[in-house]
């Protein structure tokens, strides 16, 4: 039976580009270095990338998120150049795009259309269409911290519509004071480094990165990773607040399970959201408790480590699953940050799997209630 597998996969964060580095990092539970920002007259910890960065020559194109995607996009298996233009798609996730670039074009009195095409969150999709030369659709889809896991979704769907043979999804944001000082405006940055799920009244770090997928539909062969289930679901309860009992953070995780066509039992590890923030900790909370009851899965936030990528979240810690998966092993991003004390009622975070992992969910909640829960699995 045809299946969404993943052909390759590339990351890029403040841990590094490597796969082995990242997940020695997470076995480990070392932190990724934080650079101090002021943000409202305050210095806060953010998740930077050191790695050096591609130049990009054309001045249209010319910002910090298309420099994190094209790094991965250079590190992409060289497969999506074996098929016809007209039949590869690109689907990518931003939600800052080009708003640094913008805003110091503005300062300049440079407000015009070539300024303009930096901020459209669109120039994202087509510079990678115009350096791969892909011809198929190509757009960019941004929903705030659920974008790029949105452009998976999108990508399985195009495959399955026959629409192309293959797409180049996933996406970035580089880090972004309009967004910092946004946050900074609800009260939600830290000071310190997030401590996800300790619900002493915390908040979020800002991190960067980029994670590009490589789709095709096929049959699967054995060790391949698939995306194999999701669900989307929206709150329409407040623009930036999740609804509480996480309702529908329920509903998009039993969709993904549904379409899996594989019980709650099977799942052996949740990727959750995590941002560190009371409001979506406990609301994640409550979903996992009504989702799962009383056989809860292992389960665990990473963006401690990252820093919160916003619109590159979904496809970053989906890549994280991908690399947990491909190994197969039993170990899982360690929570370093949580006390024995600390530790919620009625979940199970933990560092370790009853089993080798075989389904993972990713989840990603984002403001205005745009909830996705993707289902990775590794093929027997």
């Amino acid at each position: 039976m045809e299946a969404c597998v993943i052909e390759d996969m590339t990351l890029l964060c403040n841990l590094g580009s490597n796969i082995p580095e990242v997940l020695q990092a997470l076995d480990e539970g070392l932190y990724g270095p934080m650079q101090p920002r002021l943000v409202g007259g305050r210095n806060v910890p953010t998740g930077v990338v050191n790695a050096p960065l591609p130049l990009i020559a054309e001045p249209h194109w010319q910002t910090r998120t298309n420099a994190l995607i094209l790094h991965c996009l250079q590190r992409l298996s060289s497969q999506w150049k074996e098929i016809s233009p007209e039949r590869l798609s690109i689907v990518m996730g931003s939600s800052n795009s080009g708003i640094e670039e913008y805003h110091q074009e503005w300062k300049k009195g440079n407000s015009g259309e070539p300024a303009l095409q930096l901020l459209e969150v669109g120039n994202v999709a087509r510079f990678v269409a115009a350096y791969t030369g892909a011809k198929g659709p190509a757009y960019t889809i941004s929903t705030a911290c659920s974008s790029s896991a949105k452009a998976l979704v999108s990508a399985s769907r195009l495959l399955e519509a026959g629409v192309c043979d293959a797409v180049i999804a996933g996406g970035g944001d580089a880090l972004c004071n309009y967004a910092l000082h946004g946050f900074d405006a609800l009260q939600l940055i830290s000071e310190t480094r997030s401590r996800s799920f300790s619900l002493q009244g915390g908040g979020v770090n800002h991190g960067e990165g980029a994670a590009l997928f490589l789709l095709t539909r096929r049959e699967p062969r054995p060790g391949d990773i698939v995306l194999s289930g999701y669900g989307e679901t929206a709150d329409a309860y407040h623009t930036t607040t999740p609804e509480p009992g996480g309702f529908q953070a329920v509903r998009a995780m039993n969709m993904a399970i549904e379409m899996a066509g594989i019980t709650h039992q099977d799942i052996d590890y949740v990727n959750l959201h995590g941002t560190g923030t009371d409001a979506n900790d406990a609301m994640e909370l409550n979903a996992m408790r009504d989702c799962f009851l009383d056989k809860q899965p292992p389960c665990g936030s990473t963006k401690p480590y990252t820093g919160h990528t916003l619109g590159a979240a979904g496809a970053l810690e989906a890549a994280f699953c991908t690399a947990l998966l491909k190994r197969a092993g039993q170990q899982l991003p360690r929570q370093p940050w949580l006390r024995e004390s600390e530790l919620p009622a009625g979940v199970n975070i933990s560092s370790h799997a009853a089993r080798p992992l075989k389904y993972c969910i990713s989840n990603s909640f984002a403001f205005g209630g745009n909830n996705v829960a993707l289902l990775l699995s590794r093929h027997a």
